[in-house]
């Protein structure tokens, strides 16, 4: 076993040193196979050390073949004739070929102030030249200076350059300077101008008094900044004279000048090192003389009849409303854009009315055009506007102006605001938590009041107990009755009435109700009155009397107004199907099971849902029915309603058992069908004539819901009954 143990070792060593030789040889392998980068050639060099052979440009199709120089020792590099500067590799090597560039500096003086000149730019006749070149590709030098002049081309050598620049002053034109790489560096025998730069540095020489001014725009609105830009001789000073534009200020002109001074309409400056500078004016938007108005001309040096004329044009301005209708109370916004930030004007006009004074804000500095602007006019800060006039109900056009002129108009459409009731209990149990959502349009409060008997309760935004349902709607809100409101030892089992109040135009509540419950008015803004206290009377007559008040027309208060019902926990009760509509002088059975109050009694009674109060002279009223019975000793109890006697309207039914409020649900009363025709009687003697009986004045209130407070109470109507 030893022996075979000894010979498995060897056998192991071996095949390690096998693979350590191999992993060597490898190694070197993939060394030798990251090629060799030689950095960067130009095309047509004679005197390259890179193998020869083809070379394939990376990422693309040109070629260049590299072929032996026998003369020189050294490699010439040969493009084909789709060569294209780039990276080309031939196998793992890789070389950069490029065409031979280089760089260009051109200074001036003149008046003793240095400038540098930008290709293409200008260089004044008078000025003192230097000038530099130098190649940008190590392995190529650079013999002479190739010059294209106005008059034809040259050749100047390098030591010369910079007093051939300096007699360039004696002729005025365009001028364009190439190096010209030295011939021995290419190959031999190419075409003449191979090696010239196909890069130039070009400029052109101008008189010494020349001068121009341009503007950023050809026509420019009124009150608008336009931006003029003057090129001339560095260190000499000038003159711009102005018509149409408002004053230039020092402050409005940017670095590139080297002092100015500035009175209306007129700037003098003295150019800088730049050879030029820019500045701002602004357009006028007033004009001394009719024909200001289509031009603003900026004149420099008048004398030399240098100068620039820019057509002026009306602002462009856009305007909308973001809602076509308002209800009086709201505030309008007017937004829009224009052209020229400028300030405007506003005129609204409808029925006798007209102002100037709407709030303006411009939310851009000065001077920065096409932004937004926005304008706010207040609906229910009447007294501000129009000479003491109101708005009223209707169309009415809002014209934006600039100076005299109307630039835009936008028609809103004014209405009436309304309160309606969108969601609402007819049943609260006690100890529970119920919402009141409302809806009462261009108002920030509303105020609620509920009636019962024994009870009064007022609710408002101030103690929180109104909020706003949603702060994106801000004309919704919610009244809510917490378990504190709705506890059984507070808010007994019955009929409950609310009336909700909206302060209108004025925003204020002309009629409020202080902390021992007395009502009081204010009718004109000037001292408060006594109406009466809510616990002095019951229930629907209390409420009917706060109705009756606001219904006064001396001040602009609205209201709507709601009756439910409050009950107990349901235990054991158990009401029969009840029909929700039935006709007028027809009957109808109520019946149940309640087996918990066997010899109890049984009160079954409609009352109309605009809980009117019963006048004092009539025992019973058209719109109530009142039918008591007793409860079986199996449970069952039932009894029947005659709807004879009462009036077309909405009616609650509720059933009480044992004097606790069991169950209630809302019936139509509607008109029955005709009455047949009845076989006639003999004609008896005429009696003598009756005088007619006095008829009662009839009382507004929630009687019919015809009475309800405006539009929106028709709107509760509708509903509810949803």
């Amino acid at each position: 076993r030893n022996k075979i143990h000894m010979n498995a070792k060897k056998i192991m060593g071996a095949v390690l040193v096998a693979l350590l030789a191999a992993a060597l040889f490898i190694g070197a392998g993939a060394a030798a196979d990251e090629g060799k980068d030689y950095g960067t050639v130009f095309i047509y060099q004679n005197n390259v050390t890179i193998p020869t052979g083809v070379w394939t440009q990376v990422g693309g199709t040109a070629t260049v073949t590299v072929v032996a120089n026998d003369t020189s020792g050294y490699n010439e590099v040969m493009p084909g004739a789709n060569f294209v500067a780039g990276t080309y590799k031939l196998g793992a090597d890789t070389v950069d070929i490029v065409k031979p560039t280089a760089s260009y500096a051109l200074t001036a003086e003149v008046n003793g102030v240095y400038y540098i000149v930008e290709n293409g730019g200008k260089v004044y006749q008078k000025s003192n030249l230097t000038f530099s070149i130098k190649s940008l590709n190590e392995n190529v030098s650079i013999s002479k200076w190739y010059i294209t002049y106005p008059s034809g081309n040259g050749e100047v050598d390098e030591p010369d350059v910079d007093n051939t620049l300096a007699k360039m002053n004696v002729t005025k034109g365009a001028y364009k300077i190439q190096a010209l790489f030295d011939s021995a560096d290419f190959v031999k025998g190419l075409p003449d101008g191979i090696n010239l730069d196909e890069n130039y540095f070009a400029f052109t020489v101008v008189g010494d008094d020349d001068a121009t001014i341009s503007a950023s725009v050809d026509t420019a609105f009124s009150g608008e900044a336009v931006t003029f830009t003057v090129e001339g001789t560095p260190g000499k000073s000038y003159t711009i004279t102005f018509v149409g534009f408002e004053e230039v200020k020092k402050n409005q002109l940017q670095t590139g000048c080297i002092t100015t001074t500035a009175t209306p309409n007129t700037m003098t400056f003295t150019i800088g090192n730049s050879g030029k500078f820019t500045f701002n004016a602004i357009v006028n938007d007033t004009f001394a003389k009719p024909e200001d108005k289509t031009k603003a001309t900026a004149d420099l040096n008048a004398k030399n009849g240098i100068e620039i004329t820019i057509k002026i044009s009306a602002p462009v301005v856009t305007a909308a409303v973001d809602k076509t209708s308002y209800f009086i109370g709201d505030n309008i916004k007017i937004s829009g854009t224009s052209s020229a930030d400028t300030d405007y004007t506003f005129n609204i006009t409808g029925i006798n009315f007209k102002s100037t004074k709407l709030e303006y804000a411009d939310v851009d500095e000065k001077y920065d055009f096409g932004k937004e602007w926005f304008a706010v006019l207040s609906t229910k800060d009447v007294k501000e506007l129009g000479d003491g006039k109101k708005l009223d109900v209707g169309t009415y056009t809002i014209e934006i102006i600039k100076g005299k002129e109307i630039v835009k108009t936008v028609t809103v459409v004014l209405k009436q605001p309304f309160i309606s009731i969108i969601e609402a209990p007819e049943v609260i149990v006690q100890e529970t938590e119920v919402e009141f959502l409302i809806n009462a349009e261009a108002t920030e409060k509303i105020a609620a009041y509920v009636f019962g008997t024994n009870y009064f309760n007022n609710f408002s935004v101030d103690d929180g107990s109104i909020t706003v349902e949603d702060e994106d709607i801000p004309n919704q809100f919610t009244i809510t009755f917490d378990k504190g409101v709705t506890n059984k030892t507070l808010m007994a089992a019955g009929q409950y009435f609310m009336v909700i109040q909206h302060p209108m135009y004025d925003g204020q509540f002309n009629i409020t109700v202080d902390e021992n419950g007395t009502f009081k008015v204010n009718a004109f803004g000037t001292s408060w009155s006594e109406l009466f206290n809510a616990l002095d009377r019951q229930t629907a007559n209390a409420a009917q009397a706060l109705c009756d008040a606001l219904d006064s027309q001396n001040f602009d208060d609205m209201y709507v107004k709601y009756s439910f019902f409050v009950v107990g926990e349901d235990e054991s009760f158990v009401i029969n199907a009840i029909p929700t509509e039935v006709a007028q002088g027809t009957t109808f059975t109520v019946s149940g099971v309640d087996t918990a109050n066997a010899g109890e009694t049984v009160t079954v009674q409609m009352l109309s849902t605009a809980f009117a109060a019963i006048p004092k002279e009539e025992a019973g009223s058209a719109a109530f029915i009142l039918v008591t019975t007793e409860v079986a000793e199996d449970g069952t109890w039932e009894v029947t309603l005659d709807t004879t006697g009462l009036a077309v309207d909405e009616y609650n039914l509720a059933v009480k058992i044992a004097n606790e409020e069991k169950k209630t649900v809302k019936i139509n009363v509607v008109e029955g069908a005709e009455t047949p025709d009845t076989p006639d009687t003999p004609d008896v003697p005429d009696t003598p004539d009756t005088p007619d009986t006095p008829t009662e004045p009839t009382t507004p209130g929630f009687g019919a819901l015809a009475a309800l407070a405006g539009l929106g109470a028709v709107a509760v109507l509708l509903l509810r009954r949803e």
